[in-house]
């Protein structure tokens, strides 16, 4: 593994840890009860994304990016921006049956709009690697189901 490891993959890794953070931090809200915690985790979403956007400029610009990079960035993505927003929202007071359905809805668009996009990255990017049009559903730049 660490012979495919790339410059990029340390970013997506700190994406993955910021979600990570965000859950246990919604979680440590519940036990405590402390306002803080729960704005900490809210805070730990932006800066996964700001982690998500630079691994794959970084990718870009040094021309290395694998197919283990491109897996490893959906889960750290369905992490930082479906499963971890989830957990903050139920922290936050959304635990009725009806909420944890729209919840668990939000979840499904992030892990099928990131398995899409898996399947058709290859077909759809340009010599630079990157892919200029995608149809799917949304999971982080568009609220579920329109598609972008």
């Amino acid at each position: 593994m660490i012979r495919n490891f790339h410059l990029a993959d340390l970013f997506t890794i700190a994406n993955g840890f910021c979600g990570v953070g965000a859950l246990f931090e919604a979680m440590r809200f519940l036990t405590t009860g402390i306002a803080a915690m729960l704005y900490t985790a809210a805070l730990l979403i932006p800066l996964a994304f700001v982690f998500d956007v630079l691994d794959g400029r970084i990718a870009r610009w040094r021309h290395a990016a694998s197919p283990m990079g491109r897996e490893m960035d959906s889960l750290a993505d369905v992490i930082s921006f479906g499963v971890a927003p989830a957990g903050i929202a139920f922290a936050a007071g959304l635990t009725s049956r009806l909420d944890q359905l729209v919840l668990m809805y939000f979840v499904g668009c992030g892990l099928s709009r990131l398995a899409r996009f898996n399947v058709t990255a290859d077909a759809l990017a340009t010599e630079t690697g990157k892919v200029r049009h995608f149809e799917g559903t949304p999971s982080r730049r568009a609220s579920c189901p329109s598609g972008s």
